[in-house]
């Protein structure tokens, strides 16, 4: 049986999984009105990368651009977070986006179910799950 992350990882992971694509754009993370310096470094992602996955980011920051601003304001923080993590996490993390995408969209939905329900549950009951997990090894270290 797979083990099982934190639920406050899976918190941070669920909140990553909308970022993860926009922290691949080099403007993200800086105000709208900025200039729009290119570091070299993110040209040369941006060559390596498929015309369909150009394609598909494209689409993705023409969809940021529509966001409320508050929207756009919490995505930049989060991904500003991401890039904070410790390398051995954001590799975890880009993991479990990866692990996330192939599932089907029943599992997703029992997943997303499984969270509600212990969102919903007193803090007290949700340390005592999470002193459970961390007893059994949890979350995903080594997965």
């Amino acid at each position: 049986m797979p083990r099982r992350a934190d639920p406050q990882r899976r918190a941070l992971l669920r909140a990553l999984l909308l970022t993860l694509a926009l922290v691949a754009l080099p403007d993200v993370g800086r105000a709208d009105d900025a200039p729009t310096p290119t570091p070299p470094e993110r040209s040369k992602q941006w060559q390596k990368l498929s015309p369909e996955e150009r394609q598909r980011l494209h689409q993705r920051w023409q969809e940021f651009q529509q966001l409320p601003p508050e929207r756009k304001d919490e995505l930049r923080q989060r991904a500003r977070e991401f890039r904070a993590l410790p390398p051995e996490e954001r590799a975890r993390v880009r993991q479990n986006f990866d692990r996330w995408q192939k599932l089907s969209p029943e599992d997703k939905a029992r997943v997303r179910e499984k969270y509600q329900r212990f969102q919903q549950l007193p803090p007290e009951q949700k340390q005592k799950l999470r002193q459970q997990l961390k007893q059994q090894g949890g979350g995903n270290k080594g997965k």
